[in-house]
């Protein structure tokens, strides 16, 4: 599981790396000073807007929160690539009111440069659904973030349930995971 966890956290960097400019020895506005308290503190914030902006149903400023070429992965959903797109999948994601959301991001790691970090982290979330029933979910998501011109924001984003997929519920998908044994 670590393997595919660093494997994710290395697509997504390289991903936001991608289109990055060479950094100068002064610096720039899309490469700002390495520090990395300010940058942890900074892609908590864009993680409290998110829970802000998703509670409100506000699909235009959940957006905002997003590079224009961003890449979103939600569960249940085909892959999102730029702001339009994006902004699609919240106003279809939000047509049902979230009552309550937290996003636990318990790692944040920021990258040399100081231009660069990833996220990850749990979330809890409830709603009401089309049917009027309550409904639930818990999971886990991984986000990679730059600063362009001084603001963070996410480039890339995925996130899933713990639950397993309707259908496909086994003791060894529910499990918890053993411990590696010591070396």
């Amino acid at each position: 599981m670590n393997r595919v966890v660093l494997l994710v956290c290395a697509a997504g960097v390289a991903l936001a790396c991608e289109t990055q400019e060479p950094a100068t020895e002064q610096g720039s506005e899309t490469s700002p000073a390495t520090d990395p308290a300010a940058a942890r503190e900074a892609v908590l914030a864009v993680d409290q807007a998110w829970e802000d902006a998703a509670l409100a149903g506000d699909a235009v400023a959940l957006t905002a929160l997003y590079t224009s070429d961003a890449i979103v992965q939600a569960p249940g959903a085909p892959r999102a690539t730029g702001s339009q797109a994006i902004q699609e999948l919240f106003a279809g994601m939000l047509e049902y009111p979230i009552s309550s959301i937290t996003l636990d991001t318990d790692i944040v790691e920021v990258a040399a440069s100081g231009d660069i970090a990833y996220g990850a982290g749990t979330f809890t979330m409830s709603g009401t659904g089309a049917d009027g029933a309550e409904w639930s979910d818990q999971g886990k998501y991984m986000e990679v973030l730059k600063s362009v011109d001084g603001e963070w924001k996410i480039a890339a984003d995925i996130w899933n349930s713990d639950g397993a997929p309707e259908g496909m519920e086994s003791e060894s998908m529910t499990a918890e995971p053993e411990a590696a044994p010591a070396e």
